[in-house]
């Protein structure tokens, strides 16, 4: 395992080191730049002074390197839509409501799906698989924006029972919550109950029943162990992805979280907010399938990292 681990934070390295050459060559190859916006036009004397003043004349192999190793001090830079501000500051501050919002939605959907799931799978080919299977379909397909919407229309216009937007009070968090957790719990309710579905059809659990275990047992204690790895799979993932921001939720909802920014960032050529975005998500997903390689092990101790049985 420990060898395992190693090799797996050697390929973290390379990854993160090949998605930053990556994002640095696609951010420099979008035409324009920083400081050429017509809404506040500059003179090129004063635009080849900005230039030089962040960097951004030198060849780009030398700006790639010396961006990296302000990484490597974990100092990512100032954004250049916020001069007087850090990046590190300035995330730390968009991360609450994103983290707060969509960790909630993760949290919420998540064990929800799973319930749903289970409903279905214990169920199967009734009126209660039909309506979950129904209800998980449509929380897949239907875009996060319109469930965004159909809840402002529902809850904030025609009740009137909730605000439609902001983030300071806690009855403003209600609505993004649920629009967070619509995806978690329709993608959990779908993969519980096809997981659960196959495990119920292994041998291993007629000879269960055979044995007389009540059938609580069998499910909790052996069908939902060996159905959980594929949840595992999906979970941290996923809480990463939403946790970091959804730019329609936010935008819908007029939440000031981090999914503004990766639209600003583009927008505006802020090449070293980008670059801190990109590289957190990577870094974030990266070690979060190695956490879930570690759990595959301790869920089913007959899974190895070298393979063997």
């Amino acid at each position: 395992m420990i060898a395992f681990i190693l090799r797996r934070l050697v390929s973290i390295a390379v990854t993160f080191i090949v998605v930053s050459l990556i994002i640095f060559l696609m951010m420099h190859a979008i035409p324009g730049g920083p400081f050429d916006g017509h809404d506040m036009p500059l003179s090129d004397a004063v635009r080849a002074k900005l230039m030089a003043r962040l960097g951004l004349d030198q060849p780009l192999h030398v700006q790639y390197l010396n961006y990296m190793w302000g990484v490597l001090h974990f100092d990512f830079g100032v954004p250049y839509q916020s001069p007087g501000d850090t990046i590190i500051g300035l995330l730390s501050r968009a991360w609450i409501p994103s983290l707060v919002l969509g960790g909630a939605g993760v949290l919420i959907g998540a064990p929800l799906g799973v319930l749903l799931g289970m409903a279905a799978a214990l169920n199967r080919n009734t009126w209660i698989d039909y309506l979950a299977s129904t209800f998980a379909t449509l929380g897949l397909t239907i875009p996060v924006f319109v469930i965004s919407l159909m809840l402002i229309l529902v809850f904030a216009v025609w009740l009137n029972w909730l605000p439609a937007s902001g983030w300071g009070k806690p009855e403003r968090w209600i609505l993004p919550i649920i629009a967070y957790a619509a995806i978690p719990l329709a993608t959990y309710a779908r993969y519980t109950r096809s997981a659960m579905l196959d495990t119920l059809n292994r041998p291993f659990v007629t000879v269960l029943r055979a044995k007389g275990l009540s059938e609580r047992r069998i499910i909790f204690q052996h069908v939902l162990r060996n159905s959980a790895i594929p949840l595992v799979t999906v979970f941290l993932p996923m809480f990463i992805g939403t946790a970091t921001g959804s730019i329609f939720v936010e935008a819908m909802f007029r939440v000031p979280g981090l999914g503004s920014y990766f639209v600003s960032s583009i927008e505006k050529r802020d090449y070293p907010l980008e670059m801190a975005l990109m590289l957190m998500i990577t870094m974030m997903y990266c070690l979060a399938y190695l956490f879930s390689d570690i759990v595959y092990a301790l869920l089913n101790p007959r899974i190895r990292a070298g393979g063997k049985p």
